[in-house]
């Protein structure tokens, strides 16, 4: 019976070369919360700067990856590293360095939770590039999480603040209903195409599929994606947040 089930599975395709600045960018993660335990108070601008130099690497495999040109796949079509995919992930490490940059002497001056602060910046950096991969709902809305969770916390991140406390409450409740809208509208698409790689869901619309979920599921991703955005009516929140 043991032979029977591993026969029947099969470990997915791994593309360690493709999958490369998410890896690094990992890596840099666990280094930033190891070193930050043991580095003394007054040293933690140590933090910081291994976090910028990590960005930095993770660009390296990009650029490999673009001198590569070969487009590549995994997971059925789940999880893709073409040009699209590597511009925006260049583009959210440049954008998260310079973060680093700016934020670099606010963050030394005030009295503030450093080390945290690098490793919920770089966390929410890290479902950015994924995101740029991802073609799955499944996968996007991983991504979106990952981004999101960090987010919250920096905008209660001033502990002592109570404005900041509201902020990050309100920010975190309403995040918390546009996931939920968002999912909810995901598996009535699910529902109506049986797939959710979004190449799939596009066949299966361009063939016919007429049920109405579909439209019901799509509008809900929207509106799901809007609050994300504080997209134009969805955006009441953002003031108290930002």
């Amino acid at each position: 019976m043991t032979g029977l089930v591993a026969a029947a599975f099969e470990a997915p395709y791994l593309d360690y070369a493709a999958l490369a600045p998410e890896m690094v960018l990992t890596g840099v993660l666990l280094a930033v919360l190891v070193v930050d335990l043991f580095v003394d108070e007054d040293r933690k601008a140590i933090v910081a700067q291994l976090a910028g130099v990590g960005v930095l690497a993770s660009l390296v495999p990009i650029l490999f990856l673009a001198v590569d040109g070969n487009d590549r796949s995994m997971f059925s079509g789940a999880y893709v590293v073409d040009d699209f995919a590597l511009v925006f992930k260049a583009l959210f490490l440049v954008s998260g360095y310079v973060v680093l940059l700016m934020s670099a002497d606010h963050i030394e001056e005030g009295d503030y939770w450093k080390g945290e602060y690098t490793f919920l910046l770089l966390s929410s950096l890290l479902g950015m590039v994924v995101m740029s991969s991802s073609r799955d709902l499944l996968s996007i809305f991983v991504a979106l999480e990952l981004l999101s969770l960090p987010a919250y916390m920096l905008a209660g991140w001033r502990k002592r603040d109570l404005r900041s406390n509201e902020a990050a409450l309100k920010y975190y409740l309403l995040g918390v209903l546009s996931s939920a809208v968002m999912l909810y509208g995901m598996s009535l698409v699910f529902g109506a195409t049986g797939t959710t790689v979004l190449e799939d869901i596009a066949v299966e619309l361009g063939g016919g599929v007429t049920e109405p979920l579909v439209g019901l599921g799509i509008f809900f991703i929207v509106v799901g994606f809007a609050f994300k955005v504080s997209a134009v009516p969805f955006h009441f929140w953002a003031p108290d947040t930002y």
